[in-house]
């Protein structure tokens, strides 16, 4: 089944393409987001709350970027800007949840962790981070933040700092969505309007 042109088929073809992309970062999120929660749960701790709103968007935007690519495929004329009002809000959300994710994240250095600088930080560490965890296991709301375990591992910190490049991939590729659905609208109304006879000219 061909590619709808809508009056601009390079641009038709590009949407496509940043759908297709959309949808491979969103699935990437929800498995590492849901392995990291995993994780957390396992040790009877309650999930960090930027986890867990990240995984609820990337999920209800998975559900409708999966909706949304049947209704572009059968020529939804007024549906691109209405496909172009929910984008835009889908956008916005992935700013927040960029914004959320990369505050505790933003000064943490991957390759760091793990290595101290001698044996007695890496022991206090190790000890601060079980004590943290003794405190707040089986508490419902526990303050133990996403910067806590993003720090605890290195594999955490790589995790967490997927999800966090990801959500701005997303922010990158929403604004490219919300910049083509409206300009293929308009393409499409001016490649299907009648063409002007010679009394109109």
């Amino acid at each position: 089944m061909p590619v709808p042109s809508y009056g601009a088929m390079p641009l038709s073809k590009m949407f496509c393409l940043v759908r297709i992309m959309q949808v491979t970062a969103m699935l990437i999120i929800i498995g590492v987001t849901a392995n990291f929660i995993s994780i957390i749960v396992s040790t009877g701790v309650e999930a960090p709350k930027e986890i867990v709103g990240t995984l609820s968007v990337t999920c209800i935007a998975t559900l409708y970027v999966a909706v949304s690519i049947g209704f572009y495929w059968s020529q939804a004329n007024l549906g691109l800007l209405v496909m172009s009002g929910v984008d835009s809000l889908l956008l916005i959300a992935f700013i927040v949840v960029a914004v959320t994710v990369g505050k505790p994240l933003s000064f943490l250095n991957c390759y760091v962790v793990g290595k101290a600088a001698s044996p007695a930080v890496d022991a206090h560490s190790v000890y601060a981070f079980t004590m943290s965890l003794a405190q707040n296991l089986n508490t419902v709301g526990s303050d133990l933040g996403l910067a806590h375990w993003a720090g605890a591992t290195k594999s955490n910190c790589f995790q967490a700092k997927t999800i966090w490049g990801l959500s701005i991939a997303l922010c990158i590729l929403f604004t490219t969505s919300c910049v083509l659905l409206p300009t293929l609208f308009y393409k499409n109304k001016k490649a299907s309007a009648p063409p002007k006879t010679v009394e109109e000219a």
